[in-house]
């Protein structure tokens, strides 16, 4: 049956229905008792009789003055009056009307639904039954609403510490930022937490005291004098050797790796979620390009005249850098539990230096090849010094517990992060200084 035949048996059954209430309302008997009441004698209320019941003695004297003969004359016209009804018309339409229900029935069972469509609709309902049943039960669909609980318990506590910072305009402490921001327990004071919107108050708190001043200037300082040393025209040109390319190249790494460690330290009090986290993983990124091309520099100047193995250790160091800019946007490579993993990347990119390392000992001893890194000795010190400060916190979590004045340091974020900064830089200068020294190759080889 189409939708449209179904319709008109819908229609045809509910005309029948109406025409056999209209015949059932024609045959009844017309019962009026408009004027019954009018036919009655006038009888007080039960209420007015209950106030009178306690005057015993007066009974007789408040019963209602009944006339029997009018009582008797009332009865007898409304006696007339039912027996016009005329009761046996409506049981004379009984065997008509069973008729007319018959064909009724008939009607309505005149449409059957096949079997074999209601066992499609039933399996179709339980296969859509059990297919919600295992959307809602997905790894996917826990996975989702575990997000959007996250999502809003992170709005919850960004909007309680803009709240506490006063829409930014103040300091708060470790305690009033949301758990995202929250990456040393140790300093305890001197938080900014401006929303993006007061984009001019975050740029702002780079000429302000707070617990990122030094971590910020550390690395602002040395990147704005760097890349003005590049330019002929400068002062600072004048007390710097013309650089050459692998110099050149060597000093865009490191002024990238101090750029994007500025940047994500500017951008630590800011209360936007995904704009501080970018930054973040940007500065890793840097990190990651300043090392690989530490390990490059090695590579360019100790296989001068080994094309294939310069070459091949080359692709390596560039391999290892892409590695470096996809592996911080990982989820989880941000996460302050994580720490010891980003560090242990970090040093696997320092540690890719070993293969060409090793290819120059067994090609020209391994004497040639220390006496050949030794310039850079000085440098993977500062290096190793600086993570030391960086791993273990040092000296905020030494003095957090034994001075009562530590947070004199939050004000200007005077603690571990800002000394690993100045052994980055020391690091970066003392590269520079040995790469006059590389240049001349291992064992005096020159071949360029």
């Amino acid at each position: 049956m189409t939708v449209d035949e179904a319709r008109a048996w819908a229609r045809d059954g509910l005309a029948l229905l109406r025409s056999i209430r209209n015949d059932v309302y024609s045959h009844l008997p017309d019962l009026t008792f408009d004027n019954v009441r009018t036919h009655m004698p006038d009888v007080p209320g039960l209420d007015e009789m209950y106030a009178r019941m306690p005057d015993m003695p007066d009974v007789r004297s408040h019963l209602p003055d009944l006339d029997l003969s009018d009582l008797h004359a009332r009865l007898d016209d409304i006696r007339a009056r039912v027996s016009d009804i005329d009761f046996h018309r409506p049981f004379d339409y009984v065997n008509t009307l069973n008729d007319r229900l018959q064909s009724l029935q008939t009607h309505l069972s005149s449409i059957e639904i096949p079997h074999r469509l209601d066992l499609s609709l039933l399996s179709t309902t339980s296969a859509l039954s059990e297919m919600y049943d295992k959307v809602a039960s997905s790894p996917f669909v826990a996975e989702l609403s575990s997000d959007l609980r996250e999502g809003e318990r992170i709005a919850c506590e960004v909007a309680c510490a803009v709240k506490q910072s006063l829409n930014g305009s103040r300091l708060i402490q470790y305690a009033d930022l949301p758990q995202q921001w929250r990456n040393n327990p140790f300093v305890k004071h001197g938080y900014r937490f401006i929303p993006l919107s007061e984009w001019p108050r975050l740029l702002l708190s780079l000429f302000a005291l707070h617990n990122e001043t030094l971590n910020i200037h550390t690395h602002l300082i040395p990147f704005v004098a760097w890349l003005v040393a590049l330019f002929p025209f400068s002062p600072l040109s004048s007390t710097v050797p013309e650089p050459d390319a692998p110099m050149l190249a060597f000093t865009a790494f490191a002024l990238l790796c101090l750029f994007t460690s500025a940047l994500w330290h500017t951008m630590a009090g800011c209360a936007h979620p995904k704009g501080m986290e970018l930054c973040a993983r940007i500065d890793y990124v840097g990190i990651g390009w300043l090392i690989s091309a530490s390990v490059g520099t090695i590579v360019h100047y100790g296989f001068q005249c080994d094309s294939w193995a310069h070459d091949g250790f080359l692709s390596l160091c560039l391999v290892m850098g892409i590695a470096g800019s996809i592996l911080p946007f990982m989820d989880w490579f941000n996460e302050y539990e994580y720490r010891n993993y980003r560090i242990a990347f970090f040093l696997t990119l320092a540690f890719s230096s070993v293969a060409p390392l090793a290819t120059l000992a067994y090609v020209h001893t391994a004497p040639a090849m220390f006496a050949f890194i030794r310039p850079v000795v000085p440098s993977l010190l500062s290096y190793v010094a600086g993570l030391v400060f960086y791993a273990t916190h040092f000296p905020e979590c030494y003095l957090a517990s034994r001075w009562a004045h530590s947070h004199v340091l939050d004000r200007v974020g005077g603690g571990s992060h800002a000394i690993w900064h100045v052994f980055i830089v020391l690091a970066i200068s003392l590269h520079k200084a040995a790469m006059a020294h590389l240049k001349g190759g291992i064992g005096g080889e020159l071949c360029y």
